[in-house]
């Protein structure tokens, strides 16, 4: 994501100062400097915003789901097939 933010960093500066030299030279307005700085950090904070955003859904989407079996859980109810047996109940006791 670093990497990310760099990129919409340069992107901010190259894109506002561009902006910013054509309104000059077509409208004959001059935006100072305290503007510009001002217009690329509001478009880096949003460009972060939608990047961790992205970064969150993307891990999102590479978690397996549970879906509710034991044999993939941590917890204590989880039960080493190997070792331990179901205990006996009048269904399933052997004669």
């Amino acid at each position: 994501m670093k990497k990310a933010v760099w990129i919409a960093f340069a992107a901010a500066i190259v894109g506002v100062n561009l902006a910013a030299e054509a309104v000059e030279y077509f409208t004959d307005t001059a935006i100072v400097a305290y503007l510009r700085v001002m217009l690329i950090m509001g478009i880096l904070f949003i460009s972060m915003v939608f990047l961790g955003a992205l970064t969150l859904v993307r891990a999102a989407e590479q978690e397996k789901p549970l879906a509710g079996t034991v044999s993939n859980t941590l917890g204590a109810d989880k039960r080493e097939k190997s070792r331990e047996q179901p205990p006996e109940t009048s269904n399933n006791k052997k004669e």
